[in-house]
């Protein structure tokens, strides 16, 4: 089955992370999407996300990071996708997914799966990255350890 696994991913974050892996060991054949969200102000680059969700995934061979700027319906029908996959957190991710997935099932005819984050990372988000660094905070446990690296040093080198 080969899915698709789309998002902002500014940045990746561990709990991303788990619902990647838990996908690959579901279905296989994940592509990790990386999408312009225009209601959202990105702190990293299109390609930095690319690049950290890469290092991230690098140990699942069934796994491929790629950028689109266009529609996730539109790519997951283009592509021959099986499934859209996403993963939540709580309540309010489920209702945003939901609607989301019907959206996308509309327009595309691709359904779409949701899986629930472990409920250890349920308060994980990119969000949360992004205050901790901008504090100086380290965001320790929160970013995939393999791109944990080059996220902070990319942040560093926006803001120094």
């Amino acid at each position: 089955m080969r899915v698709l696994m789309p998002g902002s991913y500014d940045p990746c974050t561990v709990g991303h992370l788990a619902v990647i892996e838990q996908a690959a060991a579901l279905y296989g054949d994940v592509t990790v999407a990386v999408f312009i969200n225009p209601e959202k102000k990105g702190l990293f680059s299109y390609d930095e996300r690319v690049e950290f969700l890469r290092l991230a995934t690098a140990h699942m061979a069934t796994v491929k990071v790629v950028f689109s700027d266009g529609m996730v319906a539109d790519y997951a029908r283009e592509g021959g996708f099986d499934a859209i996959v996403k993963g939540v957190r709580n309540d309010a991710d489920r209702r945003y997914e939901e609607a989301m997935a019907e959206y996308n099932l509309r327009r595309g005819g691709v359904p779409t799966i949701l899986l629930d984050a472990p409920d250890a990372l349920a308060e994980v988000s990119s969000t949360a990255v992004r205050q901790a660094l901008a504090a100086g905070d380290e965001p320790e446990g929160l970013l995939p350890a393999p791109a944990a690296a080059a996220i902070h040093k990319a942040f560093l080198e926006k803001h120094s």
